[in-house]
């Protein structure tokens, strides 16, 4: 059999009962970072050995894990903290447990992004995991072009060392009186919550209201602008493209509608 196993995303108290058994009576043990899972297995007096599993080894590794379900051995992936396959090997491994129609199963527990997402304070109804927010800057403007109407509660992971930068860049580009949720070390002893408008909250971040260290997680509001779905028919495309260029029509239809102006623009050229 094959466990995926949820582990603490801080506090070691949060380990489950079954966690623990399953991983004790296992024959292997994965993890991505051994020496993390290390602390795991110390504080429950477990003294089995971990292999690594990450994304460089991935698909060998899955191979040979698979060779040992075969061989009716117990199997367990741990995260190194929260719930595997979430920014974590694991879900390529799935895909082909199901392919050979082997036998796997998930542990429930901790996941850093439930948890922020519930102690920000916003809609918890409907929401998207967007997992790390891009390093380059021209995937970041993709990026965060597209939640300008995205009603949905956005999550993403971030890196304390880049805090500062990625909300400079947030404020460009979404309505600066949208909530923001910075929400650090969760469950562990200095756990913070900073929530505030996204225009109000890099100044609380320089006057050090929270600590720029370890593990963060952002939460954004979601749009509250109601979308007008663009609907032109010919007649009324042909009067616009009559008065002015494709560009001055897409600028023009974009400020009407909420529409973004780029599909607007392809939709002028291809209809």
């Amino acid at each position: 059999m094959l466990y995926f196993i949820s582990t603490p995303i801080g506090n070691l108290n949060d380990i489950s009962l079954r966690a623990i058994d399953v991983i004790r009576t296992s024959d292997y043990l994965y993890a991505e970072d051994t020496r993390t899972t290390k602390k795991l297995l110390n504080f429950i007096d477990c003294k089995k050995r971990c292999k690594s599993f990450h994304e460089h080894n991935e698909d060998q590794v899955s191979k040979e894990i698979i060779r040992y379900v075969k061989d009716n051995k117990t199997i367990s992936i741990v995260s190194d903290a929260g719930t595997p396959a979430i920014s974590d090997p694991g879900y390529k491994l799935i895909r082909e447990c199901y392919k050979s129609s082997i036998a796997y199963t998930l542990l429930p527990g901790p996941s850093s992004v439930i948890s922020a997402l519930i102690m920000s304070g916003l809609p918890t109804d409907k929401f998207t995991f967007c997992g790390f927010v891009p390093k380059k800057m021209n995937e970041q403007k993709i990026c965060f072009d597209a939640l300008k109407n995205e009603d949905k509660t956005a999550i993403f992971f971030e890196s304390p060392r880049r805090i500062e930068k990625t909300i400079t860049h947030l404020e460009k580009f979404l309505d600066p009186n949208r909530k923001i949720a910075i929400c650090k070390e969760m469950t562990k002893l200095h756990e913070q919550v900073l929530r505030d408008d996204i225009s109000k909250i890099l100044p609380r971040i320089q006057n050090k209201d929270i600590s720029l260290k370890g593990e963060m997680v952002i939460v954004i509001e979601g749009s509250k602008k109601k979308n007008i779905k663009l609907s032109l028919n010919t007649a009324t495309k042909r009067e616009f493209l009559k008065k002015m260029s494709i560009s001055d029509a897409a600028k023009l239809i974009s400020l009407i509608t909420g529409e973004n102006k780029r599909e607007i623009y392809k939709y002028l050229i291809e209809n």
